[in-house]
C-alpha cells in the first residue's frame, strides 16, 4: 500500500533518507518512500497465482489491509493516510535468491528475476549485476554466482500451489503467534521451515 503525499511527516518519523528498510522474516515487511513524498509498505506472502497466470487481482485493491495493518503498526505509531492498496505478483525462485543471465544464451538479451518478495532492496544489486552485463564489464557483479547459473524448478501444478499455500498458512500462524509472545505450534514450525527447503535438497542451484 501506498500513502498520500506526506513529506512534512516524513520529516517528523526521519525518514528522508531514502533507503529501503526490511526486516528477517521470512515473510518480509518493508518501506520506503518516493521521490512525491509518500511511504510505500509491503508485506510478504499474500497471494500465489495458479501455474504463473498473471491474475487480475495483481493490480486490484488488496485483500489483505488487515495484515498490512498490523504488520506495519509496528513499524509506526501514528496513523498514516493510505491513497491505495494493491496485490502485487511476487516471482519466487526455488532457491529464494534472485537469478540473472543472457536468454537462451543470447548475447543482445538479459534478464533479471527470482527476487522472492525481496525486490525493493535487492533490485539495486541487480541494477548494478544487469549493467555490468551490458557493458561487458567482468567484475565481481558480472561473475557473481547469480549469473547464468542452473535452475531448480518448483513441482507440477497443482502441487505446487497446495504447497505454497500450506507454507504459507503456517508461517503466517507462526508469525501471529511469536507477535503476541506465544510459542508456534511444532507443525506450523516444521512446515515454515520447508520454505528453504528447496535449495537445500538441489545440490545445483547457485547461492551468493
Amino acid at each position: 500500500m501506498i500513502t498520500k503525499s506526506i513529506p512534512e511527516l516524513l520529516k517528523q518519523l526521519k525518514l528522508t533518507h531514502g533507503a529501503p528498510v526490511i526486516d528477517a522474516r521470512i515473510f518480509v515487511n518493508y518501506y520506503r518512500t518516493t521521490s512525491e513524498g509518500r511511504l510505500m509498505l509491503g508485506k510478504g506472502g499474500n497471494f500465489f497465482s495458479f501455474a504463473n497466470q498473471v491474475h487480475a487481482c495483481f493490480d486490484a485493491a488488496s485483500r489483505y489491509l488487515d495484515i498490512l495493518h498490523s504488520s506495519h503498526a509496528h513499524f509506526f505509531d501514528v496513523p498514516l493516510p493510505i491513497e491505495r492498496a494493491w496485490t502485487g505478483p511476487s516471482d519466487r525462485s526455488v532457491s529464494g535468491m534472485p537469478f540473472f543471465g543472457h536468454l537462451n544464451g543470447k548475447k543482445n538479451v538479459l534478464y533479471g528475476s527470482g527476487y522472492s518478495g525481496n525486490g525493493v532492496v535487492q533490485s539495486y544489486i541487480g541494477g548494478k549485476i544487469l549493467s555490468s552485463l551490458i557493458i561487458k564489464h567482468q567484475n565481481r557483479c558480472s561473475q557473481c554466482a547469480l549469473v547464468n547459473g542452473k535452475l531448480a524448478k518448483f513441482p507440477v501444478e497443482p502441487i505446487r500451489s497446495i504447497g505454497a499455500y500450506a507454507i504459507r498458512n503456517a508461517i503466517r500462524r507462526e508469525e501471529h503467534a511469536q507477535d503476541r509472545g506465544m510459542r508456534p505450534s511444532k507443525v506450523d514450525t516444521w512446515l515454515s521451515r520447508l520454505s528453504g527447503s528447496a535449495a537445500k535438497l538441489d545440490p545445483n542451484i547457485n547461492r551468493a
